[in-house]
């Protein structure tokens, strides 16, 4: 459906051109919001990370019905400071603070292997990047189906593609990614 079929819709039934605007945007949002708060949030917080999304897209369109504009670029803007906020709360309960004073700040000191962090979130952000190199909607299958242990009809629901179109990304994506791997220099043993 396309941003003026649905605008089309939100004027002539509110209810009905919200509930399409989900439909159309919800794997989008949802790889946005599961992206920025993974490590910390858990698939709750992701849940209600997309609902407060869709409130505020919801909201801002209301707001702005005569504003002609790209959807997907408006709801990203959202979905991304939404996600941030979301973070930026769930770092800060998780957030343990230590004492200079503290007896235990050398113990504390030794069991950190600083080196061993800086390492695992370069590689982390090295295939991240070979990732997104893929391109949409490859790097979105291949994040749901290997970060998220979606399976391929999941994932075809949530793009709007069928199944064997998402197999058949998918296999291609894992060939492309090894040779992007392979030219970043990250081999296998690199993730063990």
């Amino acid at each position: 459906m396309t941003d003026k079929e649905l605008r089309r819709k939100m004027e002539q039934s509110p209810e009905e051109g919200r509930r399409g605007l989900f439909e159309e945007y919800c794997g989008y949002v949802y790889a946005i919001c599961a992206n920025k708060l993974k490590g910390c949030g858990a698939s709750e917080d992701i849940d209600e990370c997309i609902s407060d999304t869709f409130a505020a897209v919801f909201a801002y369109l209301d707001r702005h019905t005569g504003a002609d504009g790209d959807l997907k670029g408006i709801i990203g803007t959202i979905a991304r400071r939404t996600a941030i906020s979301y973070f930026r709360r769930l770092a800060a309960k998780s957030d343990t603070t230590v004492s200079i004073d503290s007896e235990s700040l050398g113990e504390l000191s030794a069991d950190i292997r600083v080196e061993e962090a800086a390492e695992g979130s370069a590689l982390r952000e090295a295939v991240l990047d070979c990732v997104n190199r893929l391109g949409e909607p490859d790097s979105t299958i291949i994040v749901y189906f290997y970060y998220y242990g979606m399976k391929t009809k999941q994932i075809a629901s949530l793009t709007g593609m069928s199944d064997s179109a998402v197999q058949q990304r998918l296999s291609r994506s894992r060939k492309r990614l090894r040779e992007l791997l392979s030219e970043a220099g990250i081999t296998e043993e690199g993730f063990q």
